[in-house]
């Protein structure tokens, strides 16, 4: 690209831009005025627009009413009006008689009438041609894309997604500019603020769409902040989960269910808050869900730079505070029941799956940056593993025993029910099923490496093997398997815990029987040296020093099940 190129590219995405934001900012006012117009019919999906059957709305007497009651015609003859009233003020200011004013009005009523004629004729085949390339566009959407990616399509052309993002943006700081000088009120009561202007900025169904979205944009902001922190990629790999609309479709969802439009703005206030605690959460566990494989990636890799760590370190740090006060919120702000344990104990999770990884983090790193191979980093995170599992188990407990003392009492619901069940299968048994899986997996490691013999420094160092997991020459403690290949007995044994197969022709260990393999092994290998033997006698001493025998390898009993040391 020369310079040319790049001044066109740097002045063509401004212009874009700003195109973007003229779009947006000219049709806002259809959007505000559709808003008020909702709010002074004081409509709700319940009480107005679902009463009446929808071929109720097709009847003529119906039509005729609307335009009766409505004020269109009105408005529009007030408008129109304007050069009829000036014209005859004119004439009158011209020293014309009174009597003559009538035809001063006539000539006036005359021209409105034929400046719309000559408008409408001149704006009907314009209009007629826009609704003809309208009819042909939305068909050519339809037959290639589908009536969803139509819809799609036809969503963010007009920018429908950002038009209602700025309208509640705007809706809301008004309700928090008056709060703060209309009402009186101080930065002391910046919370009760915050929740009193979001519940009176969301008022109709539109409105919560827009809050929906703006909730939306805001998380996946957030998101893509911490992607390119953490040195990740900024395309979401999973979209539900990472792209925001966790936050959005769980609060639409909640605000549904609880009726939340019908409420005063008290009520409102409250039940959005705790909505928004859900919301928070939410993306608090998306946060970890990003943050947790890359700051793992990142201890185990000695060619990363020190800003990249740290700046993972931080946003780990970050999470953990965030989740600690998010939690301590909840508890302090909302009455306890079961969906404030429910919350909070996620949060508590979240801060506990943050702490356990950066312990782990912390770990590997050492073990990394250590000059000798620690053999117990293996053991450490496996514990922490197994305490993080067993601190999940005793949260989800606790709020199982409350929900349940609850429902003994009387206050229980279906709904309440139902989440406490989903809670209790997701969250108890799930997570300890998935602890004891791994608690067994790693007791079969260790037996399966039990069984495997050891070789001693002196065949290694005349072996000279490289381990294929680490990728490291092995000097020391390696273990052999039946299919004659060497590994580190640490590295095995994390191997192992994940697959009992062979790392390298994945045979399966476990069926394998391990004497009678060692067997055939020392067979296989005893017979291929003594067959140079009984070819030619000369290179037979040429052929043992450079193939040591088979005593030197498996010098042990194949057929008792004690531990083998390779000599």
């Amino acid at each position: 690209m020369d310079v040319g190129e790049a001044v066109e590219t740097f002045s063509v995405h401004p212009r874009i831009v700003f195109l973007h934001c003229m779009e947006v900012a000219i049709r806002l006012p259809g959007i505000f005025l559709f808003e008020l117009w909702w709010r002074s019919r004081d409509m709700h999906f319940s009480t107005d627009l679902f009463k009446q059957s929808f071929s109720s709305y097709l009847e003529m007497d119906q039509i005729i009413e609307f335009i009766q009651v409505g004020d269109f015609d009105r408005t529009g003859a007030q408008i129109l009006s304007y050069t009829v009233f000036l014209i005859p003020i004119i004439a009158r200011m011209c020293s014309v008689p009174i009597d003559r004013l009538i035809i001063a009005h006539n000539v006036a009523c005359f021209l409105a009438v034929l400046v719309i004629c000559i408008y409408v004729l001149n704006k009907a085949s314009v209009l007629l041609l826009s609704m003809r390339h309208l009819v042909r566009y939305l068909k050519a959407i339809v037959i290639l894309q589908g009536i969803g990616g139509g819809a799609a399509i036809l969503w963010y052309r007009l920018r429908l997604a950002e038009i209602l993002i700025s309208a509640w943006l705007i809706m809301f700081f008004v309700r928090v500019y008056i709060h703060l000088t209309g009402k009186g009120r101080d930065f002391g009561e910046i919370g009760a603020i915050f929740l009193a202007s979001v519940a009176e900025s969301t008022n109709t169904p539109l409105s919560l769409l827009a809050l929906a979205l703006t909730v939306s944009c805001f998380c996946k902001q957030i998101l893509t902040i911490a992607e390119c922190t953490v040195g990740g990629q900024r395309g979401h790999r999973q979209v539900l989960a990472n792209g925001g609309y966790t936050g959005a479709l769980t609060l639409t969802l909640l605000c549904a269910q609880t009726g939340v439009l019908g409420m005063r703005t008290e009520q409102k206030a409250f039940l959005l808050g705790l909505v928004l605690f859900i919301v928070v959460s939410a993306l608090l566990q998306s946060l970890y869900e990003i943050l947790e494989p890359q700051i793992l990636a990142l201890a185990a890799n000695r060619s990363t730079n020190r800003g990249q760590h740290m700046r993972s370190v931080f946003l780990a740090i970050i999470v953990l505070v965030a989740s600690l006060c998010a939690s301590i919120a909840v508890t302090r702000f909302l009455p306890i029941d079961l969906w404030c344990l429910i919350i909070g104990s996620n949060c508590l999770l979240t801060a506990l799956h943050t702490l356990s990884a950066l312990i782990v983090y912390a770990i590997y790193r050492l073990e990394t940056e250590s000059m000798d191979a620690w053999g117990q980093a293996d053991y450490v995170v496996f514990l922490c593993k197994t305490i993080t599992c067993g601190v999940e188990v005793l949260l989800a407990l606790n709020v199982v025993c409350f929900g349940i003392l609850t429902s003994l009492k009387g206050h229980w619901t279906l709904t309440s029910l139902a989440v406490l069940v989903f809670y209790m299968y997701f969250s108890v048994w799930r997570r300890l099923q998935a602890g004891i899986v791994r608690v067994q997996s790693r007791r079969a490691a260790y037996s399966s490496l039990s069984r495997l013999p050891r070789v001693s420094k002196e065949a290694l160092q005349q072996r000279r093997d490289a381990c294929a997991i680490c990728l490291s020459d092995i000097l020391e403690d390696a273990r052999i398997t039946p299919c004659n290949h060497f590994f580190h007995s640490e590295c095995l044994k994390k191997w192992l815990c994940v697959k009992q197969v062979c790392p390298l022709c994945y045979s399966d260990l476990c069926k394998c029987k391990i004497p009678e393999a060692l067997e055939q092994l020392f067979l296989e290998e005893r017979h291929n040296f003594n067959a140079p033997e009984e070819i030619e006698d000369g290179n037979s001493e040429s052929f043992g020093t450079e193939n040591p025998s088979e005593d030197e390898y498996f010098p042990w009993d194949v057929l008792s099940g004690s531990v083998y040391t390779i000599n």
